[in-house]
């Protein structure tokens, strides 16, 4: 009986997760609309394994959140040029990495919320169109974007009005690169030890 109770107890303290309604929607995201600065930190992996992975840092980056009428994110000045480091067409290579930095515009949702306020947040495939110049012709390109990561959002910071007051991360891959309906190159959204990879989180300055 002893083994019961703990076992009843233990349950009963696990948060119960719920959908939100349209209205805690709206005051969840006008809470979370800002622009915030930090730095994008960029992981890619060059070889077979993630002994052969690249950090790179972009101090000093923005994004902008708005608010339920747009629901979006716009990573501002993200470092595009720095996909070409992964891509196994020298001439698109070579395109890419003359790419200014652009801003990236992404939808975003929430995904469920706590009995205590604290709500699970994240945003939703993305594909982003590049037109390039390489081997002679105009190539209308995709960048699919995606994320399986979310974040907490906790009651406590978004009444203190700094929801991501925890340095917390926002990140998302780059999972392939599309021309039309065919693949260019496979970059693949998780990561893994065979094959290139490319990913990038935006961390949050602390306050």
């Amino acid at each position: 009986m002893a083994i019961m109770a703990t076992i009843l107890v233990a349950c009963s303290s696990d948060p119960v997760n719920h959908g939100m309604t349209a209205k805690q929607k709206e005051t969840y995201s006008q809470a979370i609309a800002g622009t915030y600065t930090g730095t994008y930190v960029t992981i890619y992996n060059v070889g077979d394994n993630d002994s052969e992975s690249v950090k790179v840092k972009e101090e000093g980056a923005e994004i902008t959140v708005t608010d339920q009428t747009m629901h979006s994110v716009v990573l501002h000045d993200y470092p595009v040029n720095l996909i070409s480091r992964v891509v196994d067409n020298p001439e698109l290579a070579e395109a890419l990495s003359g790419m200014p930095d652009m801003d990236i515009v992404v939808n975003y949702h929430f995904y469920n919320m706590q009995d205590n306020g604290d709500v699970s947040w994240g945003f939703k495939p993305t594909a982003m169109p590049i037109t390039l110049e390489y081997g002679g012709a105009a190539h209308h390109l995709i960048l699919k974007l995606w994320s399986k990561v979310y974040l907490q959002l906790t009651k406590a910071n978004l009444d203190a009005h700094a929801p991501f007051a925890d340095g917390c991360v926002f990140q998302f891959d780059i999972e392939g690169i599309y021309e039309g309906n065919t693949l260019v190159q496979d970059l693949d959204f998780v990561w893994r030890n065979n094959g290139k990879d490319f990913l990038t989180y935006f961390q949050f300055d602390r306050h």
